[in-house]
């Protein structure tokens, strides 16, 4: 993407951010807060459940499927229902909700498009709504309060008032266990899971032959090294370092695959130009595709991304590149991956190292803590789940499928 296209694009989103923002205000002020229920969510009835993430990014939408499998665990009976943006739509696929509503971003669209989604999520009647955006966005907490159901839940905060259970946040920062600790501040099980994305045995088995027909020569471990980030945040590595990395890698016996996501195209002639046939330079718009690519790799390098959120939710071992002291917040738990910073800032050095101790290492130590989460989902698709398919039918869930090389 070219400077005017970035600036035209963050122009936008804040224009989208400030529109949503004022109006939310606007009906801050205007609403009374709603009064404070108890309840014990165990004993009471729960046959319809709304799950809300107003966030639009893929990271924090594939951070909420964690949400879904617990509240499947413990409603395994219930409908559940999803309200985020059009990409969780497409990455949720296989994973036990009924239906999925689409939560409009762009302006002026926004305007009138959520007074027809609150009309049908209100028809639906639900018993339970949940924000599991954190309530960190005043949208979330609006579809939740005004959902019409019965318990409307979120945490305590800004945004607060159109809940009428409020819980304590969390008291961890880190983005892979708030969730869970949501769940249990509702009184529910939520044994230790992290997210997860479910892709079927043929689209892992293309994306391999893919794979297999861009390798030349002799070929080490494939591992995959997505340059992009967001670079307006200051989480995206220079593309120097990245090309310095793949050729060390490359020259050590491993196989780097570079991805490369829409929104960091312009970058495509450079990397395919200095790096050849021995490197292949792969842009696949489609998320589906691209997460079938990273599921055949052996691990997976990138910045604090949504691609490290989607190798993680894979199963994929990754290295999280930090260029800021967040980690503590969005990095991955040890028992997915491991975390790359340094204060004045992550020489390529550093990665190198990392890639070589991710080799050495035996079948990773966190591998059983994982299982945990896999025991979750294999449980809850046992039950045969309603899927969002149009015919309504009982489904099962598949399980996950993955190829490494």
């Amino acid at each position: 993407m070219t400077v005017a296209g970035e600036t035209k694009k963050a122009f936008r989103y804040r224009l989208d951010r400030a529109t949503r923002g004022c109006v939310m205000r606007v009906m801050n002020w205007l609403t009374p807060a709603a009064p404070e229920q108890r309840a014990d969510f165990r004993q009471t009835e729960i046959q319809r459940i709304l799950l809300v993430r107003s966030l639009f990014r893929m990271g924090d939408s594939i951070l909420a499927t964690a949400a879904i499998v617990l509240f499947r665990k413990n409603f395994p009976a219930a409908r559940i229902d999803f309200v985020g943006p059009r990409i969780s739509k497409t990455l949720f696929r296989n994973l036990p909700i009924d239906h999925h509503y689409e939560a409009a971003r762009s302006f002026p669209k926004v305007c009138w498009s959520y007074l027809a989604l609150l009309k049908r999520i209100r028809k639906a009647k639900y018993d339970l709504a949940v924000d599991v955006s954190g309530s960190s966005a005043a949208l979330g907490s609006f579809i939740v309060g005004f959902s019409a159901a019965r318990f409307r839940v979120g945490l305590k905060g800004q945004w607060d008032r159109w809940f009428n259970i409020r819980l304590v946040r969390p008291s961890s920062l880190n983005k892979y266990s708030a969730l869970p600790e949501l769940v249990r501040s509702m009184g529910l099980e939520s044994p230790t899971v992290y997210p997860t994305l479910i892709l079927s045995s043929g689209e892992i088995a293309a994306a391999g032959r893919r794979l297999q027909a861009l390798i030349t020569g002799d070929a080490g471990p494939v591992l995959g090294v997505f340059v992009g980030g967001r670079k307006a945040r200051g989480k995206r590595w220079a593309k120097e370092n990245f090309l310095e990395l793949a050729r060390r890698l490359r020259a050590e016996g491993m196989q780097p695959i570079v991805f490369i996501g829409p929104e960091e195209s312009d970058l495509l002639g450079y990397f395919s130009e200095a790096l050849g046939a021995s490197v292949p330079v792969i842009l696949e718009p489609d998320v589906r595709a691209f997460a079938a690519l990273v599921a055949n790799c052996k691990f997976f390098i990138g910045c604090d991304s949504g691609p490290v959120h989607l190798a993680c939710a894979l199963r994929v071992r990754t290295i999280a590149i930090f260029l800021q002291a967040n980690f503590d917040h969005w990095g991955p738990p040890p028992e997915l991956g491991r975390v790359v910073f340094h204060p004045h800032g992550v020489p390529v050095d550093l990665v190198v190292d990392a890639c070589r101790d991710e080799l050495q290492a035996p079948l990773y130590a966190g591998v059983n803590n994982v299982a945990a989460f896999d025991h979750v989902l294999s449980s809850a698709s046992s039950l045969k789940h309603r899927t969002s398919s149009p015919s309504g039918e009982f489904a099962t869930m598949p399980a996950p499928e993955l190829r490494r090389f």
